[in-house]
């Protein structure tokens, strides 16, 4: 099936997804938070025609684009259209913006909004919304974030608006996605009086990052210098300090602990007791085996090169904070198994054969320790060995 086929069909089922979830959408302080809604009597005949998004407007000269699935225009259609081809995240529509160009060759171009009501002195909210790289943009930059203020952001001129309020991404990485869409994430605690939001980069230059894109030949004819991003699914909804947000972009806390233990192993211990006796220790969030953890490993090492027959099954462990963390940053799912892992390359590496070690994991399913001190916390962070049969 043709690229064109598929994203009619994936556009039919996100239209009926979308539709449900802008009824269920009351407590969303964004109106209009998919561009589903057009300024009545105007129809979308071309580009830099954003304002007919109704509610929404440019804060600069430089005008943004409005894509809608019901529109004759080639230029703006969904899924196809002049910077590239994608179905909406939620319903009909979506919004488009130039956040990045090598050399400011092109305008950079913002969309903003006034809000369904003002944000609360020390309110919480979960502010998201998705991007798309459109498939001509040469170019892909980080940046791409929200300002949230009490007057509107206007700047006259077709010029980059620079402000030091901009919420990023913990992580703020460069948004290469293109067969898909990129969520941006992030809690926010108001100062209270909040009514517009502005998204767009607010960054200069200088401050921005980008990677060179590889234009597919299905686009190559026409590529845009720049960075240009398809935007849907705005959202503000005020949280209380209890929930979770669902940030999968937060940035992981620098681990800083590190267990330590001294085994003695006396030369008359059944060899299986002696193989247990052995944990290798982790920093929190962390796979890789750090100088102890490569001496604890080096025992087992010794013990197999002396028993050229024995295998050992390596159990990866984490503690709860690690799994908890963990669902909502994807490379850390897997962090049990990984120590598992990297600790069976290690001994690779040192001359034990592959097939001689097992390997597994139990994430936090079986602590050491259940308190929650960062020393507990250490002791759970591990890596064990048994004899495996």
């Amino acid at each position: 099936m043709n690229r064109i086929a598929t994203s009619l069909i994936a556009s039919s089922l996100l239209i009926s997804v979308g539709l449900s979830a802008q009824e269920d959408n009351e407590d969303n302080l964004v109106p209009n938070w998919s561009f589903e809604k057009q300024v009545e009597g105007e129809d979308l005949r071309r580009y830099d025609e954003f304002n007919l998004a109704e509610g929404w407007y440019d804060p600069t000269s430089a005008m943004s684009e409005l894509f809608a699935t019901e529109t004759r225009s080639r230029y703006v259609k969904i899924p196809d259209n002049m910077y590239g081809s994608e179905v909406p995240f939620d319903g009909d529509n979506y919004a488009g913006l130039h956040a990045y160009s090598y050399r400011a060759r092109l305008p950079r171009t913002y969309i903003g909004v006034s809000l369904k009501k003002k944000l609360e002195d020390n309110g919480l909210y979960c502010i998201k919304f998705r991007a798309s790289l459109a498939e001509r943009s040469l170019y892909a930059s980080n940046n791409l974030g929200v300002v949230l203020s009490t007057k509107k952001v206007e700047k006259k001129g077709e010029t980059s608006i620079v402000r030091n309020d901009v919420l990023l991404t913990d992580k703020n990485d460069v948004v290469s996605t293109q067969d898909g869409w990129w969520e941006y994430c992030k809690k926010y605690n108001a100062t209270g009086g909040e009514r517009y939001l502005t998204i767009g980069n607010f960054s200069t230059d200088e401050r921005t990052s980008y990677e060179t894109m590889s234009v597919s030949s299905e686009f190559e004819k026409g590529p845009e210098a720049a960075a240009y991003y398809y935007i849907d699914a705005i959202e503000i909804r005020e949280i209380q300090a209890t929930e979770n947000c669902g940030c999968g972009n937060t940035k992981i806390p620098e681990s800083k602990v590190i267990y330590s233990s001294t085994v003695q192993i006396p030369a008359d211990m059944p060899m299986g007791e002696k193989v247990e006796a052995i944990d290798a220790y982790f920093y929190q969030y962390k796979s890789e085996l750090v100088g102890s953890a490569k001496r604890t490993v080096d025992q087992i090492i010794e013990l197999m090169k002396v028993n050229p027959a024995m295998r050992v099954e390596i159990t990866g462990h984490s503690d709860k904070e690690e799994v908890e963390f963990a669902k909502n940053e994807s490379s850390l799912k897997t962090l049990a198994l990984d120590r598992a892992k990297n600790t069976r390359e290690y001994m690779a590496e040192k001359g034990i054969d592959r097939k001689r070690i097992l390997y597994k994991s139990m994430d936090d399913k079986q602590p050491v320790s259940t308190m929650s001190t960062p020393l507990s916390l250490a002791k759970n962070r591990r890596v064990e060995f048994k004899i495996a049969l």
